[in-house]
């Protein structure tokens, strides 16, 4: 639904000085982008508290197997073991029996990769704390997971060392700013995410690497002695990652999984809201936070308290981190995306494309200077009202279809 990028953007400004409105405007445009409706019955239907063989002979009416995607219907597998009095019918229940033995098979390897390297960790005296995918597989080994990759988290003393035994080892390591992705020689099949932080584009998310191993509970993952962090700092993470999957368009395919994974936190009975906001003011999430309490109340009401108690501003901090959202996705990313395409070197090819280079490139550094400020970002969608200084409707014709 991207063409519709230019009205989202038309309307909204029209609207900005309304924070509902901008607001319901872009959750209901990520829903649409993001969400069919057979997903949302889908979970629906895996999150009903009572469930009758008339709910799932409904459900399977209106959904098709063949053309369900992989991870979409690993999930109805994940109801039907759930649910072992109900019937499936019989081109429907060995399939997803197939699917759920096909993931537990390649969770196994990624597991055995996973004790080898940790337990030569291990030996190095290198703490191990397990986050995401094989956390949630640990402590629900009766569900297999999608994973193309285990995540763990390693003291920042033991960054270097870790990696480096990693590559004594033989895996190839691609480094990122925050983590190492470990991978077969010569493969690009990801093994093993070695993080010394959790990214989250806020440049405060080392404050909280200490609270999660103080938390986090030392167990024996997959025969290997690790840390399992604490319910609410599995929540914490699982809300920010799913808020930037959902805002950057990655890893789009495990939103449900997500869903499904803060549905089994939210059982605990002494879960501590107080521990969530607290890692939300440190790493100076509180926007994110507030972003995706609201989209996934929309999506299933109540589902996480509205205002998540202890969150100062919460009207405030959403309607600010939408207006970057706004920005950045709406109004910035066509001059972006010319951008790429305009490299230095070809600016001499033509003199059209000359002007257009020295026109576009100053003016796209000074607006996306504006990106992490919510008032000098609406500031410069006003001005563009105004004086028109980003031509939105050549970019949208462009690259938004």
């Amino acid at each position: 639904m991207l063409e519709n990028r230019y009205e989202i953007l038309r309307k909204t400004k029209e609207k900005a000085s309304s924070a509902p409105s901008v607001v319901d405007a872009l959750i209901d445009n990520f829903i649409e982008e993001l969400f069919y409706e057979t997903d949302l019955k889908l979970v629906r239907l895996v999150f009903k508290e009572s469930v009758s063989q008339a709910d799932l002979d409904a459900f399977l009416k209106e959904w098709d197997i063949e053309a369900a995607e992989g991870h979409k219907a690993l999930m109805l597998a994940y109801f039907m073991k759930m649910h072992p009095e109900l019937q499936f019918p019989t081109k429907v229940g060995p399939r997803l029996k197939g699917l759920l033995d096909f993931f537990k098979f390649k969770n196994i390897k990624l597991i055995a990769h996973f004790v080898k390297i940790c337990n030569r960790l291990k030996e190095k005296n290198i703490d191990v704390l397990v986050i995401k995918g094989g956390a949630m597989r640990h402590l629900r080994p009766e569900y297999p997971r999608i994973m193309g990759d285990i995540d763990i988290i390693v003291r920042k003393e033991d960054y270097e060392k870790a990696v480096k035994t990693a590559e004594e080892m033989g895996y190839d390591c691609a480094r990122s700013l925050h983590s190492v992705d470990l991978h077969l020689n010569g493969s690009e099949e990801g093994i093993l995410d070695i993080h010394h932080f959790i990214n989250m584009n806020t440049g405060q998310e080392k404050s909280i690497n200490e609270s999660l191993f103080q938390r986090a509970k030392q167990e024996r993952v997959f025969g290997v002695p690790a840390r399992i962090p604490s319910w609410e700092d599995m929540l914490f993470i699982s809300l920010v990652n799913m808020s930037r999957n959902i805002t950057e368009k990655t890893s789009i395919g495990g939103l449900l999984y997500t869903l499904f994974d803060i549905r089994f936190f939210l059982q605990k009975s002494d879960f501590n809201w107080q521990i969530v906001i607290e890692n939300a003011r440190k790493t100076r999430t509180e926007m994110q936070l507030a972003f995706i309490t609201k989209l996934i109340n929309k999506l299933f009401p109540d589902f996480l308290p509205e205002k998540i108690d202890g969150i100062d501003s919460f009207a405030k901090l959403l309607n600010d981190y939408c207006v970057l959202l706004m920005y950045k996705r709406f109004f910035l990313w066509g001059m972006k995306q010319r951008g790429h395409e305009l490299r230095f070197w070809t600016m001499f090819n033509s003199w059209d494309r000359f002007i257009e280079y020295v026109k576009l490139k100053p003016k796209y550094l000074i607006l996306k200077s504006c990106r992490f400020s919510p008032k000098l970002a609406q500031f410069m969608m006003n001005l563009d009202e105004k004086y028109h200084i980003v031509e939105q409707k050549y970019y949208a014709d462009k690259f938004y279809k």
